[in-house]
């Protein structure tokens, strides 16, 4: 076979190029800004805030972040354990005015499957977290057992989980928004109700007008609290649940897996605001990486469940990943950071974005 010199050249540049890039598993890229806001009301006493500062990494890119700090003084650190970064502000004094700090930066978000991440020890994830929410052994051994659950058939763990769960808040407040999902709410993508009625819940097998009254926030035995436990025994709850629970089986199993917090983004829109955070998993694989899964996303529109199965869309940022983090003159492990804590005054959150 005879080659060219131009058609030598292309398969050179080619494969220094395949050689260079070990994460080749990138796909479509989106770019947008994003703000970040905090609105604090006057204090005549001292006034401390927490919030998190999104990192680049192999799927993503952060840049042309600013900050309005107003009367608050802030320094920029990082978390040891997970190295999150963050902003800790203060003013000791308190707040003579109403003050918003605005946090603003840009992003370049990859859709992405499998990945190596630089600099990144396994085994900072193969470990109950010190609050116990996502635990190992004990009941999570039974289910893996019952179940014939593998390290060697992640597909079946995350179909487990997904299986088991139903995407939902209970409450019985009727002035909460989330209060349709036990009085016939309906899903947009599969047109039925979210949490119907004639069925159970969880290990416990819970009855849907039994959902609110199962749940205990004082001992964070609840939705969103990523209580795989609670997961576990009811059944019903958000991202954090369900993947609190897929990691408890994991780490079970001596599988790493890690937990990340952040925001989707929406699809269709160009700008506009962005609501709640959103979370996710990935698991590690010797060798290979770590695989990304988006169980509660798979749930709501389950025409999607085999994608969110080690891919994730480009319609999110990063902003935290880890649990039982420690932070400067914080008093207690956070569970997971996302919203900012605020010590010394009353808050209200906001945040948008604007595609770029």
């Amino acid at each position: 076979m005879r080659f060219t010199k131009f058609s030598i050249y292309i398969f050179i540049v080619l494969f220094l190029f395949s050689c260079g890039n070990k994460n080749n598993n990138l796909s479509q890229s989106r770019s947008f800004e994003f703000s970040y806001q905090v609105n604090l009301e006057p204090s005549n006493q001292k006034v401390e805030l927490w919030f998190p500062i999104p990192q680049s990494n192999e799927v993503q890119k952060i840049t042309k972040t600013s900050l309005y700090t107003g009367e608050l003084t802030c320094e920029q650190l990082v978390e040891e354990v997970h190295l999150n970064h963050y902003y800790y502000c203060f003013n000791e004094e308190g707040l003579k005015e109403p003050m918003t700090l605005s946090f603003n930066f840009n992003v370049e978000r990859f859709e992405h499957s499998g990945i190596q991440y630089k600099n990144l020890n396994p085994e900072n994830y193969d470990g109950e977290t010190n609050n116990l929410t996502v635990p190992e052994g004990d009941i999570f051994e039974d289910i893996i057992n019952e179940n014939n659950l593998t390290s060697a058939d992640m597909r079946g763990v995350y179909d487990y989980v997904l299986n088991g769960m139903h995407y939902g808040k209970p409450t019985d407040d009727k002035n909460n928004p989330n209060y349709k999902y036990i009085n016939g709410g309906i899903n947009k993508n599969t047109g039925k109700e979210w949490l119907p009625k004639d069925i159970t819940y969880g290990r416990l097998k819970v009855n849907q007008d039994m959902l609110v009254e199962k749940q205990n926030k004082k001992e964070s035995y609840a939705y969103g609290n990523g209580n795989a436990i609670y997961a576990c025994d009811i059944g019903v709850g958000n991202c954090t649940d369900y993947h609190s629970y897929f990691m408890s089986l994991l780490r079970t199993m001596d599988v790493p897996a890690r937990f990340h917090m952040g925001f989707n983004i929406p699809k269709n829109g160009t700008e506009g605001k962005v609501g709640g955070y959103h979370c996710w998993a990935d698991y590690y694989v010797d060798g290979e990486g770590w695989y990304p899964v988006d169980i509660s996303e798979a749930d709501k529109d389950p025409e999607k469940s085999s994608y969110y199965f080690g891919t994730l869309n480009k319609d999110r940022v990063e902003l935290t990943t880890g649990r039982d983090l420690e932070l400067k003159n914080y008093n207690k492990h956070v569970n997971f950071f996302i919203y900012p804590l605020v010590e010394g005054t009353s808050f209200k959150k906001a945040f948008s974005y604007k595609n770029i």
